[in-house]
């Protein structure tokens, strides 16, 4: 494991962690293997009271026939999901559609669909 930490909570920990990992490569390379990263952790804000921006790499160093090498390389989670949910309504009468119709118009003036998307969406609409 490589660790560094910031004298003050001035500077940012990409630095750090940059170092971290650079550290770690030329160690494993001065004992002719490969790195293999297990762990990352970066502190948190606010940094302030002795949290100062800290970056820590757990790593392993492997031969380049070591099984291990070749697992798959870490990925970062998702701090948030967001599930979206249609509800199709049931019966739905004409105030519905013009609702529907009069909200359709309403993303395509702000930009969030384009003409095609509205034309689509209106057809789907006046079909029901």
């Amino acid at each position: 494991m490589v660790s560094r930490q910031a004298a003050t909570g001035f500077s940012g920990s990409g630095t750090l962690k940059a170092e971290a990992f650079q550290e770690a490569t030329q160690y494993c390379t001065k004992e002719g293997k490969f790195m293999q990263v297990v762990n990352t952790h970066e502190a948190s804000p606010p940094y302030i009271f002795g949290n100062f921006p800290k970056a820590e790499v757990q790593f392993m160093c492997l031969s380049a026939s070591d099984a291990e090498l070749q697992r798959p390389k870490l990925k970062k989670t998702p701090d948030q999901t967001i599930e979206v949910k249609q509800v199709e309504k049931v019966g739905a009468d004409s105030s519905d559609s013009y609702a529907q119709l009069k909200k359709l118009k309403e993303l395509l003036d702000s930009g969030i669909i384009n003409q095609d998307e509205f034309n689509t969406e209106k057809h789907k609409i006046l079909a029901n």
